[in-house]
């Protein structure tokens, strides 16, 4: 059973859910704040397994805004298919970091990673219909992979591992209800 993600608690989707506090980065009329273009991407409603939020913030003194979203096991498998998406507003340092903490699961526990990131290659990924490039790196081991792109005004990471990106098909979304969020309080 899936826990719908409380309207309150959705400061961090101010393009998501529309909170009705005069001041949030999106009012109820719709008024975009300081992140203009920022969308959050999701893959599209037929993946098969588990959707669930997993992470989010929003800075009110820079506008950053940054989601989370996994893809897979709702165990949070690392083993089994899944994908995780990445959403930040253009310039949110918190893209990189993400970039780091996909570099993470990509490389085996006990693994030193290079010095340097190993060279991407293109891959097409379809985004809102359209065909986008991203830059993308796979581990030669095993079927893991990390993807960054540009949407627009929106970063997006991707890390998955037993699909191929080129598989994928990302959309906009602007409702998070459909999706579980593991962090919510129980009752």
């Amino acid at each position: 059973m899936r826990t719908p993600i409380p309207a309150g608690s959705l400061a961090m989707a101010r393009c998501l859910i529309m909170d009705e506090r005069a001041g949030d980065p999106m009012n109820d009329q719709g008024t975009r704040g300081s992140a203009e273009g920022f969308s959050v991407f999701a893959v599209d409603a037929n993946w098969p397994e588990s959707r669930q939020v997993t992470g989010h913030g929003h800075n009110r003194a820079t506008g950053d805004i940054h989601v989370y979203l996994w893809f897979g096991s709702p165990y949070f498998d690392p083993q089994v298919e899944h994908v995780t998406v990445f959403s930040a507003s253009s310039g949110n340092a918190e893209a990189g970091e993400a970039l780091e903490r996909a570099f993470e699961t990509y490389y085996h526990p006990g693994e030193e990673p290079p010095a340097s990131l190993p060279a991407s290659e293109p891959v097409t990924i379809t985004t809102d219909g359209k065909p986008m490039t991203f830059e993308l790196w796979r581990n030669i081991s095993d079927r893991c992979w990390v993807a960054r792109g540009c949407v627009d005004n929106t970063e997006v990471v991707l890390s998955g591992s037993e699909i191929e990106p080129s598989e994928l098909r990302l959309v906009r979304v602007s409702d998070l209800t459909s999706f579980s969020n593991p962090f919510a309080p129980l009752g």
